[in-house]
Formats: C-alpha cells, sequence, structure tokens
C-alpha cells in the first residue's frame, strides 16, 4: 500500500507518494501504451511530466524509482483521477511473481526484471480506440503529433480555462493565449465522438491520411451506440471486446487488442506488432501461446516488447 505526505518543492505545493515498489515514470509513460505527455523538466535524475488525463492537467515527476510527485493538485484530484489512472493501488510484484511462474523462459524472467517498474495506466477508452487506430502503420513521434494537432482543433484549453497565467511546460515565457497555444496542443481536451462527426473534415489538417474513413467510422458508430463503450466496460471481456471492435473499419487484431489492454484494462490481451514477432521468433522458437501467461498475459506482453525494443539495443 501506497503512503502520501503533502510538500514544498520548490516553493510548489506536491503530494508525494512512496512504497510503489520499482514503479518507473519515464517507463510507464514511454513504453507506448499512451502518447499525451510531455517532458516539463529533466536533470540529475529528476524527470516531470505534464499530461492530459479526462480535463485536467496532471503535472508528475519522479526523483526515483517507487515515487511519485504530483504538483498543485487537490485531495479529491488524487484520489478520484490520479489514483486509478496511475494504477497506484495495484501490486505489481505480485503480478510479475504470477507471470514468472507461469513460464519457464529465462527470457522473459530477465525481460520481467528489466521492465517491472512499467504499469498500465487507466485510459479513457474513447481516446485509446482513436489513438491507436492513428497508430497504424506509424510511429510514435508522428502518432503524438496527431494527437496534439486534433486536440488543438476540436478541444477546449485546459490552462485558459483554469485561467493559467504561465506555460504549464516553460517552452515560452509569453502568457498563454489561443494563438501560441494552438500551436503547440499539449493543454488541449480530447475530442468527443460528437465533436468529431459534426466536424470530420477538421480531421485532415491533422494530417491523419488514409487513417481519416476509420476515424470517421469509429466516431459515427461510438456516437450512434452501434458500438457501446460502455457496454464493452461492463462486459469485461477481452473476447467481447476485441469482437465488438472489430467492427469498425480498420480495426484489427493488434489495434483491439492494444485497446483492449490500454483502454479497457483487459489484461489478458497480448498486442502483437512487428517487435512482439521478432521477440517470438527470436526467442521462443517461433510460437508462443500467450495464454499460457495467465489472466496477466498483457504485462507480459509489456515486458517482452519493452525489453526487445530498448534494453536488448542499449546491451548492444
Amino acid at each position: 500500500m501506497f503512503n502520501k505526505k503533502e510538500e514544498i518543492i520548490d516553493s510548489r505545493h506536491a503530494i508525494v507518494v512512496r512504497g510503489l515498489g520499482n514503479y518507473s515514470l519515464r517507463d510507464t509513460f514511454e513504453c507506448g501504451q499512451c502518447f499525451r505527455y510531455e517532458v516539463r523538466e529533466e536533470k540529475d535524475g529528476y524527470v516531470e511530466y505534464v499530461t492530459v488525463v479526462k480535463n485536467h492537467l496532471i503535472n508528475v515527476a519522479e526523483r526515483e524509482r517507487g515515487e511519485l510527485i504530483f504538483y498543485g493538485c487537490t485531495d479529491e484530484l488524487f484520489r478520484e483521477v490520479i489514483v486509478p489512472y496511475f494504477a497506484l493501488e495495484v501490486d505489481y510484484e505480485k503480478i510479475k511473481e504470477d507471470i514468472i511462474s507461469h513460464t519457464d523462459s529465462e527470457w522473459l524472467k530477465k525481460a520481467a526484471e528489466s521492465a517491472s517498474g512499467i504499469r498500465i495506466l487507466s485510459q479513457d477508452p474513447w481516446e485509446t480506440l482513436f489513438s491507436f487506430i492513428i497508430s497504424q502503420n506509424n510511429n510514435i513521434p508522428r502518432i503524438r503529433g496527431i494527437i496534439k494537432r486534433i486536440s488543438s482543433a476540436y478541444g477546449v484549453n485546459i490552462t485558459l480555462q483554469n485561467g493559467g497565467k504561465s506555460c504549464p511546460l516553460k517552452k515560452t515565457d509569453a502568457a498563454p493565449c489561443e494563438e501560441i497555444c494552438k500551436n503547440c496542443g499539449c493543454c488541449y481536451t480530447f475530442p468527443s465522438s460528437r465533436d468529431i462527426t459534426e466536424n470530420p473534415e477538421l480531421l485532415l489538417s491533422a494530417k491523419v491520411g488514409f487513417r481519416y474513413k476509420y476515424l470517421c467510422d469509429a466516431a459515427e458508430k461510438v456516437e450512434s451506440k452501434v458500438i457501446s463503450l460502455k457496454e464493452i466496460a461492463n462486459a469485461n471481456s477481452y473476447e467481447y471486446t476485441v469482437e465488438t471492435l472489430s467492427k469498425i473499419l480498420g480495426v484489427g487484431p493488434k489495434v483491439a487488442a492494444c485497446v483492449a489492454l490500454f483502454g479497457f484494462g483487459n489484461l489478458e490481451a497480448f498486442p502483437i506488432d512487428v517487435w512482439m514477432k521478432r521477440a517470438i521468433d527470436t526467442y521462443f522458437g517461433g510460437k508462443l501461446d500467450h495464454t499460457a501467461f495467465g489472466k496477466y498475459a498483457g504485462i507480459a506482453q509489456q515486458y517482452i516488447f519493452h525489453y526487445i525494443r530498448n534494453i536488448e539495443k542499449e546491451e548492444k
């Protein structure tokens, strides 16, 4: 169980959370599960991000593994938004032990140790669906750019809405204004399905390319309740999630599995992309029955994905 304490850090009010085991903020944000985060400051082992969660700008930092610092948030925001989003009450050490108990692979055990700081964020299902449709045949920097352009085209500027007098990211000394902020796009709310269906042409200026028709179809099906995200969440079934999402144009097995894992918390989901195929071919003889990992197969997938994409590259 984590413990929290209020502190003043460099004249800023903060809620400091400790007792989070091996929690790594960097690995969690930058493992490919989410796209709306920006580095605000980084020095001497300290890293601070600004991210958008629902309609809130969250400033979160890390000085060391197992400690998170949340600046300028109320107890209510911490309790209602931050705790579930950042999975602060989930025992990932127990999950890691469960995964390791389901395998004889020494390579996977090594991967689990190296990536044990990753946590699955509790993201909004609609935003996750939209984001992973955009992710098709794309790279992370470009995905993030598209999402920022979409958000600034449709969304509300949270900084201006809250009366902010300075840039939350310290990108400029000028006071925030729509003209400056539109070109950045970091501090905007995410559009709803209704926003998209009412003005689909704004997607084109965000340079979504061939994904335009897929995004429009997703918005139309969600807005008309042909696809009910609430029903998917209530079902809490990986099979049902994938089956239902696959009715949307352009949503294949990989995108559906990503949305199931990152948007609906179906932790048995096991997305397979080129990195995963490489790992399976290289370290599992070309075959891997992910169901053998049990109810946490999705966490095992993150361990494998992180290790082959990052750690092995650094070792070589």
